[in-house]
């Protein structure tokens, strides 16, 4: 069986004005399924993160009432549903060990540019108003 995938509106409102207010975003995500339940022919489905967000985005008393999904049923009978266009997540490049020993080692010897000695005689030295001198502090 190959995988099969559909775009769907979903009409929510039927639904969701047959509850009290407190209950309405909870109603939504259930017709959500079992619309997708009714017209994939599964009853395993997946609500995607963005298409849940979607749903609460105003709140449990203001669900969306109408939304487009993309519904994707995959060989073993599982059905995940999306929002259309959601974002996509850029891959990090993948680093090898080498790499990072040399960022490692390039990034050491730039740190150690100043060594502690160096920056304390720096600090020793002071001027007045009368002239400049160079005094030690203990």
């Amino acid at each position: 069986m190959a995988t099969v995938e559909r775009t769907l509106t979903i009409n929510v409102r039927n639904q969701v004005i047959k509850v009290p207010a407190y209950r309405r975003a909870k109603k939504a995500v259930t017709a959500v399924r079992e619309f997708l339940q009714q017209h994939m022919k599964s009853d395993n489905v997946k609500l995607g993160k963005y298409l849940n967000l979607k749903l609460w985005e105003h709140g449990i008393k203001n669900p969306v009432y109408r939304l487009t999904v993309v519904a994707k049923k995959d060989d073993k009978g599982m059905v995940t549903a999306e929002l259309p266009n959601i974002p996509i997540k850029k891959q990090k490049p993948v680093r090898t060990k080498k790499v990072e020993k040399v960022n490692k080692e390039n990034h050491s010897t730039t740190t150690q540019s100043k060594s502690p000695e160096t920056e304390k005689m720096g600090s020793t030295t002071s001027s007045t108003a009368t002239g400049s001198t160079s005094t030690k502090k203990s």
